[in-house]
């Protein structure tokens, strides 16, 4: 066939952003928030440093640290304005926020008026991250999408961007190669990796008929397919769109002291206007606006989720978003992808089967032989169970790999296969009728030496070690409900349930089924937990109260779509990270509490008069103290 070039797929617009990054505006945002930050802190430190090594130039110092509030301080009380005159109630805490800093400013306590808008500041960047996830699983699911194909014509060959063709077309994929569209095979078998889709944990060998998704990989044999859907009619599309759909009906979730904000802020005021009327006293109401201010409040949060982030990151547990802590203690159902989630994720040979007069060890010399070299997960799942019974494979001199159906190679000349029926038949080799119960039990391979049959080996996916002891753990923290989602084959499927005692097996589901499920769990009144490790598990995670990606350090798309990542395969890291959610929960309730309390008294000490504006600036320090060390008894969880 004759090969010609097309159009380039993809531009090198550089201004793009890569997948999972941020874009140009939001980098240039959070650079101006924290440059402002920056500065402030400088001047601060400045200004403060020539008050101590130079007392007479104290006015020059003063200056600076007036400085350094104004430039923290100016978007807060631009945010403040902007709420006042649009009534704009979710400016609440800017409101506050400014009118403490003006306090603070006008009784020269140019420190507390810099620090307040910066714990502020440090509080939002916190929530902010956690918006970021949904992108990066987008972005990631896109990436799997190959770059272009080879479209085939009157006999010639193509290259074309893959969302222009069409229905009813015909590509190519060779070995090795990214199928670009959802299509039927026409001519060719292969053996496909689809666990990127289904998440099954056996490559699917296709032929004549089959089906095959886009963002699956060929990886042995020549497929020719007529095109079913490109773009968003394939399976990858609809994912990358509902993870969009998603994140725009996605609500950020506000903060604890959001909430109370919108009663805090007439309250303070009324006392500060009262302490004023009653006691002529200008100072007095200053104070009272002055230890009124959420400072305290505002790192209550952001205090307990720096020494929990720490914690967990030396768990190997990365939290991603910013309101896990509330719903987490409320999980009561677990649903776990099986493959590479408690399972293995690769095929292990679980059984063999000797034909009469044929030892085991001959049967694993002959099937780890042929297997010798093969980088197919079949014939190196042979290779170690035969190293593992202490039998060496004889090198072959020849191998031959059929596509979708086995390995053919020459030992000591003597031909050798390994592979299915199919094959074997090929060769000359009489099989038995395939029993019912041979699917069930796992993938079953066939090995034969001269044309005469010696045995089989089944292999099986098989559960984590970690596993059960793991969903034990669960059910004692009260999370009563398991559920097994696969893409895999019921009869495997239920086989994992029954080993690890699940509650309910769901097989030969697609992403979207599987965020289907989440969704029935949570519309029976559930809060959901849902645990997988790739793309095909990307929406169900982000559709569920709780999505957790394990063995996160090599799959971003599943961390993306994620509010937490396990960063291995320990299961054991699930309950852990329950009871730490319910510590730092716990810890970020007695913080508020603290603030609130050192609050209410500071303003009655400040609207007697016992406290000055001074004085209630140093009070709130050591309200934000006291916040600070009862975060970091956090640290000491799980040492």
């Amino acid at each position: 066939m004759n090969v010609t070039a097309a159009t380039p797929v993809w531009s090198d617009d550089t201004s793009q952003p890569l997948p999972g990054e941020l874009s140009i505006d939001e980098r240039r945002r959070i650079s101006n928030r924290l440059g402002a930050g920056l500065a402030g802190v400088s001047l601060l430190g400045l200004g403060t440093l020539l008050l101590r090594l130079a007392p007479e130039q104290w006015q020059v110092a003063e200056l600076i640290r007036g400085l350094a509030a104004l430039v923290v301080g100016t978007p807060i009380l631009a945010s403040g304005v902007r709420g006042i005159l649009t009534g704009d109630t979710r400016r609440a805490t800017d409101q506050l926020v400014a009118i403490a800093v003006l306090a603070a400013a006008a009784s020269g306590e140019f420190v507390t008026a810099t620090l307040i808008p910066l714990f502020l500041e440090i509080g939002r960047l916190f929530e902010e991250r956690s918006s970021l996830g949904a992108r990066a699983a987008i972005d990631g699911v896109r990436a799997l999408a190959a770059r272009q194909a080879v479209r085939v014509r009157d006999g010639v060959e193509e290259r074309v961007d893959p969302a222009s063709l069409k229905p009813g077309e015909e590509i190519l994929v060779r070995p090795g190669e990214r199928i670009p569209v959802d299509g039927t095979v026409l001519v060719g078998r292969a053996a496909v990796d689809q666990s990127p889709v289904t998440g099954e944990s056996r490559h699917e060998d296709v032929g004549p008929g089959s089906p095959v998704f886009a963002g699956t990989v060929a990886l042995d044999g020549l497929l020719r397919v007529q095109v079913r859907g490109t773009g968003a009619d394939t399976v990858l599309g609809r994912v990358v769109g509902l993870l969009a759909e998603m994140e725009r009906a996605s609500v950020p979730v506000l903060r604890l002291f959001e909430r109370r904000a919108g009663v805090w802020l007439p309250v303070v005021l009324t006392l500060a206007a009262t302490t004023l009327f009653f006691s002529q006293d200008l100072s007095r109401a200053i104070a009272v606006l002055v230890v009124a201010t959420p400072t305290a409040l505002v790192v209550a949060g952001p205090a307990a989720m720096v020494a929990a982030m720490t914690t967990a990151t030396r768990l190997r547990i990365l939290i991603k978003s910013s309101d896990l802590l509330e719903r987490a203690s409320e999980v009561d159902t677990l649903v776990l992808d099986k493959t590479g989630t408690v399972t293995v994720g690769a095929p292990a040979v679980v059984a063999v089967r000797c034909a009469e007069g044929v030892s085991a060890r001959r049967l694993f010399e002959v099937g780890a032989s042929c297997g010798f070299g093969s980088l197919h997960p079949v014939s190196r799942a042979v290779v170690a169970a035969a190293r593992a019974e202490g039998v060496d494979a004889i090198p072959p001199t020849q191998v031959q790999e059929r596509a979708g159906l086995g390995v053919v190679a020459d030992i000591e000349g003597d031909q050798a296969a390994l592979g299915r029926r199919e094959l074997l038949a090929e060769l000359g080799v009489r099989l038995d009728p395939q029993p019912e119960t041979e699917q069930a039990e796992g993938t079953e391979v066939w090995v034969a030496l001269r044309s005469q049959l010696l045995g089989s080996f089944v292999l099986r996916d098989q559960p984590r070690e970690d596993a059960r002891a793991a969903l034990a753990a669960m059910r004692r923290l009260g999370v009563d409900r398991h559920v097994l989602l696969t893409g895999d084959r019921k009869a495997i499927a239920e086989q994992v349930g029954q080993a690890l005692g699940m509650d309910e097996v769901i097989a030969e589901v697609l992403p979207a089924e599987k965020l289907e499920v989440v969704r029935s769990e949570q519309a029976n009144g559930r809060t959901v937990m849902m645990v997988g490790d790739g793309v095909n598990d990307a929406l169900a995670l982000s559709g569920a109260d709780v999505g957790v990606a394990i063995g996160a350090e090599v799959n971003e798309v599943a961390l993306g779509g994620a509010d937490v990542a396990l960063l291995g395969a320990d299961l054991g890291r699930l309950p852990r990270l329950l009871r730490l959610a319910d510590i730092t929960r716990s810890v970020i309730g007695q913080n508020v509490g603290l603030a609130f309390g050192f609050a209410a008294a500071l303003i009655v000490l400040a609207a007697t008069g016992v406290l000055d504006p001074l004085r209630g600036a140093l009070a709130q320090s050591v309200a934000v103290i006291a916040v600070v060390l009862n975060s970091a008894r956090i640290l000491r969880f799980g040492q």
